[in-house]
């Protein structure tokens, strides 16, 4: 194994050959005492969805909901980060620190969500979907199979907070700021919820043992009583602090699985929406990487992903070596692929159109360190309530987004969003079962 391609094992990680079953079900074996947080990939791709991770989330836990959020994670991730992947922070960013970011958007919205809450992990399970191989970091112990253990779960249809009228009219003035000169793009959102109860914990395995995602993601934070659901297709960042190389993907350009994907590649208006999210993002690393370093590594590449086709773009650099992981995210967060372009202003257009703040939705899950491993997170549920993961009772907040250009049509995007809810409605569709 090459370790240095692995980018994710300490040098004292420990194979466990008998180990057998996928992340999703190893993790159902998990102690319900103990909070789990599992970053689980689908495998369907040996590079973007090879590794999964299942981590003790019991661990030192960071939590802001201050202004001064980013400069809090930069002395957190000086003082505690490695340079592997593993041990280190997990958890996430709230879009809301864009408004940190870029102070000049304006005062971020009130949230009961916090705008940064990570946990300290340094004992993990590893699962390696090419090799089919276990590894353990900091003698983490295999759970024991637990017979016992109750996995009824029951989740409501989704209900839209905004009805596809209100949509619209979002829409359409979103296309009236474009047509006006403010923006040439802005992805808008609308928002979906449902009541959740019961084994919330391996109702969200199941969904990412299937469909799932390349950048999944099943997080609980007990002490604050908030868990998040993330099916995302779309990495935001991958650094690497040796190296000093860093990767983004942006998606844009969406088709319902059984549509026909010549479709989306024959579509002028879905290929501007990507290159001109391509273009931010490689603006963007510009702040960041030595001259000439940057290469547009593919403009637009068909992919299929659970329940749809996507068109996905690669941006690649060398960071200088004076850069650090909270400079990166400082010149490129949120992710271009959910604010617009130019990014600043499409920022302030959500801000005024949009009725709620998104929170941890369209933010970033994953690895914060001294090399960075970030999903962009979309296909992401927000869930809150009583009790704990395995036996909840509470509800559930699911977002879709559409990226609007200069000749969308709002019925069509009132469409597209509900192609994008697919996957949380098959969650909340077939979700009642029993282990």
């Amino acid at each position: 194994m090459n370790r240095d391609q692995l980018k994710v094992l300490p040098e004292d990680a420990i194979a466990i050959p008998g180990l057998q079953g996928s992340p999703s079900e190893v993790a159902r074996n998990w102690p319900e005492d103990i909070p789990l947080i599992a970053l689980i990939a689908n495998g369907e791709h040996e590079s973007w969805s090879r590794w999964s991770i299942l981590a003790r989330a019991d661990g030192p836990t960071f939590v802001s909901h201050s202004s001064n959020v980013i400069d809090e994670l930069d002395t957190l991730l000086k003082q505690q980060s490695s340079a592997t992947l593993l041990p280190n922070w997990i958890g996430y960013l709230s879009y809301e620190c864009g408004h940190i970011v870029e102070p000049c958007i304006g005062e971020k919205p009130e949230q009961d969500w916090a705008l940064a809450q990570l946990v300290w992990c340094d004992c993990a399970l590893v699962y390696d979907h090419l090799n089919n191989e276990w590894w353990s970091i900091g003698d983490c112990k295999v759970p024991e199979a637990c017979q016992s253990v109750d996995s009824f779960c029951e989740c409501s249809p989704l209900l839209e907070v905004e009805d596809d009228e209100t949509f619209k009219h979002v829409v359409q003035q979103t296309i009236d700021y474009i047509h006006q000169g403010d923006i040439f793009q802005a992805n808008m959102t609308r928002r979906y919820t449902a009541s959740i109860t019961g084994n919330a914990r391996h109702a969200a395995l199941d969904m990412l043992e299937k469909p799932g995602g390349w950048f999944g993601g099943w997080l609980e934070f007990p002490d604050t009583n908030k868990y998040l659901l993330s099916m995302s297709p779309e990495l935001f960042l991958t650094t690497h602090h040796q190296t000093r190389s860093v990767l983004t993907r942006p998606m844009k350009g969406t088709r319902p699985e059984h549509a026909s994907p010549e479709e989306l590649l024959d579509s002028d208006k879905d290929a501007a929406e990507l290159h001109m999210i391509v273009d931010l993002m490689r603006n963007d690393l510009g702040r960041l990487c030595e001259y000439g370093s940057i290469q547009v590594e593919a403009a637009r590449v068909l992919e299929r992903h659970p329940t749809v086709w996507q068109c996905v773009g690669e941006v690649s650099g060398t960071l200088r070596s004076d850069v650090t992981a909270i400079d990166v995210i400082r010149s490129t967060f949120p992710a271009g692929s959910v604010t617009g372009a130019p990014k600043v202003r499409a920022m302030e257009i959500i801000k005024k159109l949009e009725s709620s703040p998104r929170g941890p939705y369209c933010g970033a899950i994953g690895i914060f360190g001294q090399s960075l491993h970030l999903n962009v997170a979309i296909r992401t549920a927000m869930i809150q309530g009583d009790g704990d993961a395995c036996n909840l009772h509470g509800n559930l907040t699911y977002s879709t987004g559409c990226g609007i250009v200069a000749d969308s049509i709002p019925e069509d995007e009132v469409q597209e969003s509900k192609v994008k809810a697919a996957i949380m409605n098959q969650f909340t569709t077939t979700l009642t079962t029993h282990s």
